[in-house]
């Protein structure tokens, strides 16, 4: 394919994107060019579900992104890794499926947005799973992506789940079946214990069809524009620059922080940030970069008698050894997962109208803020920041933040990381809420089914009993749980970004297609959400271009 004009280009090869270039090819009818930044990467540890140890303390499969210092955190900047390979942050995150709240989908077609609600999205959630379990007028059978419940029931998964049930959390087998609420083991995106990413299910398949090209290390720098139509993409490999046209449409798949930043680039947002950033006004958007939300996650930690956590099995080359076994030949244990294998979706005071809390158990406390210090130790468990305890760790957040941030350009150049401000704790709502969540963890942890396995509590401690202690803890310790969304909202108001149809407001031929349309938080882990949007958004625009 060396003719440099397609039907479609898509920018950005993650959850949303590998769809997008599966389903517009699929026909044969439409020439698709898929761009992305990183490679199709077939290192070791994008299989392995514990690799994400390995993954994050890198950067050879991530940006390694960094908000801006904010004093509601400490007056930290925080990491925000995302993904930079086929398959986008769905090759480096921690694999938990979670389809989100049904009630939240209903919420966004209330905000303007029809065939948005859960029986406009229910289709297209069902179709992009594979699970054997579940209520099939829920759970889809025969989708792409493999989906997994965790097996392995050791004692602190089967501690942490009967506390929660005696701390008045009710049990459930299915998350993500037509009540969101309850304690259980955790689905994953995975299969015989192996990742099972948005490339994996749906690009590698369509690789081999003649009229889908991927091209991988190319940074989008801007789109191309006749007016307001889009037309086209330059995009950069190397030291050479591209131009490459598009017959009917671009479609933004980059992601909260880069889908904004491309429009952006291009002369598409708020006038006085184009204007300082020396870029010229195509289109304003006041809306672009703003309303961006991600969940803040904060752990209490403890130490366990249970000795077989990941604090003393990474530590100790015969566990290690064990345990690689276990993986390899039965795809099970703790490789089989990023260290999380069990949760609670709850609420934080029993007469709320649905949860507002999420909390998980992970197999392990950390020392030291998750994943962004200690890169040049020598041990993982030590550039993990592992505690030398036994030791296991319960985090939470809260489910649908409405502390809001933004992301925007600094200057003209596609290379330079733009300005994430998170905004963390800045709504009194997110502060009340998040302090109910660690009281409800401290409430769990109490319950004979898990205080039977804990030492003591190591982090915050026992002495952080009052409300502005446990929000020092908060503000001290709190990291990104990776869900960053909203950033190019969808809506119909002066301050939304695309349509319902996920059509950039006031100019031709551009969608947007990713986490970033997300109008609020869906509640819990955004990725399986994502793919869901890759799918609908594929059927939007087939459907533009009779089919």
């Amino acid at each position: 394919m060396t003719e440099a004009e397609f039907d479609y280009i898509i920018v950005g090869a993650g959850s949303a994107g590998c769809v997008l270039g599966n389903r517009l090819s699929a026909s044969g009818r439409h020439r698709v060019l898929l761009l992305e930044a990183g490679e199709d990467d077939r290192w070791m540890w994008i299989k392995i579900p514990a690799g994400i140890a390995h993954i994050l303390t890198g950067d050879r499969a991530i940006w390694r992104f960094q908000t801006e210092p904010d004093e509601k955190v400490g007056g930290r900047g925080i990491f925000w890794p995302r993904g930079r390979a086929l398959g986008g942050s769905s090759a480096v995150n921690g694999m938990i499926w979670v389809r989100g709240d049904p009630l939240e989908y209903d919420h966004w077609e209330s905000l303007g947005n029809p065939g948005w609600s859960l029986s406009g999205v229910l289709p297209y959630l069902k179709r992009m799973e594979q699970y054997a379990h579940g209520d099939p007028e829920f759970r889809g059978r025969n989708g792409p992506m493999f989906i997994t419940r965790y097996k392995d029931h050791d004692p602190l998964s089967e501690g942490f789940i009967a506390a929660s049930q005696q701390a008045g959390v009710p049990a459930t087998t299915d998350y993500n079946g037509p009540r969101f609420e309850g304690v259980g083991y955790l689905q994953h995106n995975t299969r015989r214990g192996r990742r099972r990413h948005a490339a994996d299910a749906y690009l590698h398949p369509a690789m081999k069809r003649a009229n889908l090209a991927v091209e991988s290390r190319a940074l989008a720098q801007r789109i191309v524009f006749e007016g307001r139509k889009a037309v086209g993409l330059v995009y950069r490999k190397g030291t050479e620059e591209r131009t490459v046209r598009a017959r009917r449409e671009v479609l933004l798949a980059a992601g909260s922080i880069q889908s904004p930043q491309l429009l952006e680039l291009s002369g598409i947002g708020q006038r006085d940030v184009l204007q300082r950033a020396g870029v010229n006004v195509v289109h304003e958007l006041p809306g672009v970069g703003e309303n961006l939300r991600d969940h803040l996650h904060v752990r209490i930690s403890f130490e366990t008698r249970v000795p077989g956590t990941l604090n003393t099995i990474l530590r100790n080359p015969f566990l290690k050894a064990k345990m690689g076994a276990r993986w390899l030949f039965l795809g099970r244990g703790l490789m089989a997962c990023s260290s999380a294998t069990s949760m609670a979706i709850a609420r934080s005071r029993p007469d709320l109208p649905r949860p507002d809390i999420k909390f998980q158990l992970h197999q392990l406390s950390m020392a030291s803020s998750h994943y962004a210090d200690n890169r040049k130790a020598r041990n993982i468990a030590d550039r993990m920041g592992l505690d030398t305890h036994s030791g296991f760790a319960i985090g939470t957040y809260v489910l649908r933040p409405e502390s809001q941030g933004s992301v925007h350009i600094r200057d003209a150049d596609a290379s330079r990381h733009p300005e994430i401000r998170a905004n963390y704790l800045s709504h009194e709502h997110d502060v009340r809420t998040m302090i109910a969540a660690l009281r409800m963890i401290r409430k769990v942890a109490s319950q004979p089914a898990l205080a039977q396995h804990i030492v003591r509590e190591t982090r915050p401690g026992p002495d952080a009993a009052d409300d502005d202690a446990l929000l020092d803890h908060v503000r001290k310790t709190g990291q990104t749980s990776y869900h960053p969304i909203g950033t190019c909202r969808m809506g119909n108001d002066p301050q939304a970004v695309v349509d319902a149809s996920l059509r950039v407001h006031g100019v031709e031929g551009l969608r947007v297609c990713d986490a970033s349309i997300m109008p609020t938080m869906v509640a819990s882990n955004t990725n399986a959400p994502s793919i869901m949007i890759g799918e609908k958004a594929s059927d939007l625009v087939l459907a533009a271009a009779g089919g």
